[in-house]
C-alpha cells in the first residue's frame, strides 16, 4: 500500500495576514505510525511546498497512491474538498481519508461529500492504520472503531474509538517525511525551532476550545524519558536549538514538569523552551516556575481571554483574575518573557466587559498581546449557544479563520463593534511609545527582527483593515 498525507492550504485561516508556516505534527504522527507498521507514506504540505493544482494531479498520476489522507480544520474544508476533487479526477480509485478537528466534529456532514470516502474521527493513529490493512486485505470497515464510512447508499458511523492511554508507545513524529525544512515559529529567536507535544487532553471545559473533540478531557502524558529522547534526538541530530511545546495542559502534573527538568540538565541539553500554545495561570505557581527556568524555558504564553471576571466565568475558565495577576508578577520575578491571549465576543461579552479586558491586558502588559475574535467553532459550547441563540452570520467555513471577519454578533455587541474592540485593543496596547521602545528591546536575534517586522505588518492590517 502506497499512502500519501496531505496538508491543504492553510490561508484562509489567516484571512487578510501573513501565515507562519508550522510543521504539521499530526500528520508527522500518522505518518510514523504508518510507517512503523511497514507502510510506504509520502506527506506533501501544500502551502509550504507551493502545490499548484496542476501540480498535484501530476503528482497522483505519477505515483499510484492507494489511499490519500487529509487533515481538515474547519477553516480549511473548502481547500481540502478541493484536493479531494483533484485527487479523484486524477486516480477515480483512490480512497480520500479526511481527519482532523472538523470531520471529527461533523462526521456525517463531511462524509456527505461525493470525493470523501472515509472519515476518520478522533486521534487518527490506530483507526488509520487498521483502515488502511483493511483497503489492503478488503477486509470488514464496520469493525474498524473512530471510522465513518459509506455502504450501500447510506452513512455508517463505527463506534468510538478509545483513547491512546500510552503515548509513550508512539513513534516520534516522522519529520523527515517533510520537504520544506524552513518552517516558522512566531517570536522564536531561533530559525532552527521545532514543535513537540508531551501531552494529550485537557480538562477544561472552555466554552471556545474544541480540543477534547480529537483528544478528550483526560489528561494523558508521556514520560519524562520519553520527552527528553525526542529534544535530545532533535538537538543532537537535527541541531535544533529552540523547542516549542504545543501542550494544551504541559503543567497539569507538576512532578513530571520537575522530572522533565531532571532529564534534561542530566543530560546536559542546552536549549531554549517556549510555550506558545499557553498554560494555565491556575498551574504556574513558584515551583513550576524554578523548574521552568531551570530547565531552559524564555517565554511563557497564558490564556486570559476577558479581563472581566463575570465573563471568564461565562467562558467556563474556571480561573479568577487575581491569580492570573499573581502568575504574571511570578514571571516577570523570574524574567520570564510573556505572551497574553484575549479573546472578545465570548457569549455573555458587552461593550464594558471588552474594555474591561483592554484595560486589564494593558495593566498586565505581556510582552506579545494577542486579541481575538471568537470563532465559534462547531464541537464547541460556544458554537451551540450562538446557533441556538440565531446569533451566526456565516456557516460559510472559509470565513472562519482566526484573522477572518466575525462571523457572529452578540446580544449587546453587532459584528461592527467586535472588529471596533479588536482595532482599538491593538492600537492602544502596541502603539504606546515605551511598549514600542520594548519591543525593538525585545530584538535579539536576526530570526526575531524577520518575525517581529512580519508581526508589525499583521498588526497595522488588523487595524487599518479589520
Amino acid at each position: 500500500m502506497n499512502i500519501l498525507l496531505i496538508n491543504p492550504a492553510q490561508l484562509k485561516v489567516y484571512g487578510k495576514l501573513s501565515p507562519h508556516l508550522q510543521l504539521p505534527l499530526g500528520l508527522a504522527y500518522l505518518g510514523a505510525f504508518l510507517r512503523k507498521h511497514g507502510y510506504t507514506v509520502t506527506v506533501i504540505d501544500m502551502h509550504a511546498e507551493r502545490i499548484a493544482p496542476k501540480d498535484l494531479i501530476r503528482i497522483i498520476k505519477g505515483s499510484f497512491f492507494d489511499i490519500v489522507g487529509i487533515t481538515v480544520a474547519t477553516p480549511t474544508l473548502n481547500s481540502a474538498l478541493q484536493v479531494a476533487e483533484l485527487v479523484k479526477r486524477a486516480a477515480p480509485k483512490v480512497k480520500v481519508v479526511f481527519g482532523g478537528m472538523h470531520p471529527s466534529v461533523l462526521p456525517k456532514e463531511t462524509i456527505a461529500y461525493n470525493q470523501v470516502d472515509f472519515v476518520v474521527k478522533g486521534e487518527g493513529e490506530f483507526t488509520l492504520l487498521e483502515l488502511v490493512r483493511a483497503v489492503e486485505s478488503n477486509g470488514d470497515l464496520r469493525g474498524i472503531d473512530g471510522l465513518v464510512l459509506k455502504s450501500e447508499n447510506k452513512i455508517v458511523e463505527n463506534k468510538e474509538r478509545k483513547l491512546i492511554d500510552n503515548l509513550d508507545s508512539l513513534p516520534f513524529p516522522a519529520r523527515d517525511l517533510f520537504k520544506i525544512k524552513s518552517y516558522s515559529y512566531p517570536d522564536s529567536l531561533y530559525a532552527a525551532t521545532a514543535p513537540i507535544m508531551t501531552s494529550r487532553g485537557c480538562f477544561g471545559e472552555c466554552v471556545f476550545c474544541g480540543s477534547h473533540c480529537i483528544f478528550g478531557r483526560k489528561f494523558r502524558a508521556r514520560s519524562a524519558g520519553n520527552v527528553v529522547d525526542e529534544i535530545e534526538l532533535l538537538a543532537r541530530e537535527s541541531r535544533i536549538k529552540e523547542i516549542h511545546i504545543w501542550d494544551d495542559s504541559f503543567a497539569n502534573q507538576k512532578e513530571r514538569v520537575h522530572q522533565i527538568k531532571d532529564e534534561i540538565l542530566r543530560r546536559n541539553l542546552r536549549l531554549k523552551f517556549a510555550f506558545p500554545n499557553g498554560i494555565r495561570a491556575d498551574l504556574l505557581d513558584k515551583e513550576v516556575m524554578q523548574s521552568l527556568k531551570a530547565m531552559g524555558t524564555y517565554s511563557i504564553a497564558i490564556g486570559i481571554e476577558s479581563g472581566n471576571q463575570a465573563v471568564l466565568d461565562k467562558a467556563k475558565k474556571h480561573i479568577k483574575l487575581e491569580k492570573i495577576r499573581e502568575a504574571f508578577a511570578l514571571a516577570r520575578e523570574f524574567h520570564f518573557e510573556t505572551w497574553g491571549f484575549f479573546m472578545f465576543g465570548i457569549p455573555g461579552e458587552e461593550i464594558k466587559s471588552a474594555q474591561d479586558t483592554i484595560q486589564f491586558a494593558k495593566k498586565l502588559d505581556p510582552d506579545i498581546a494577542k486579541f481575538h475574535i471568537l470563532k465559534p467553532y462547531p464541537g464547541t459550547e460556544s458554537y451551540d449557544y450562538i446557533v441556538n441563540h440565531q446569533l451566526l452570520s456565516s456557516r460559510n467555513f472559509d470565513d472562519y479563520g482566526i484573522h477572518s471577519r466575525p462571523v457572529h454578533h452578540l446580544e449587546g455587541l453587532s459584528e461592527k463593534d467586535l472588529l471596533r474592540l479588536q482595532k482599538k485593543a491593538y492600537r492602544e496596547f502596541y502603539f504606546r511609545p515605551l511598549k514600542i521602545l520594548k519591543q525593538i528591546r525585545r530584538i535579539k536575534s536576526y530570526n526575531r527582527l524577520k518575525l517581529n517586522v512580519k508581526n508589525a505588518i499583521n498588526i497595522i492590517k488588523l487595524i487599518l483593515c479589520g
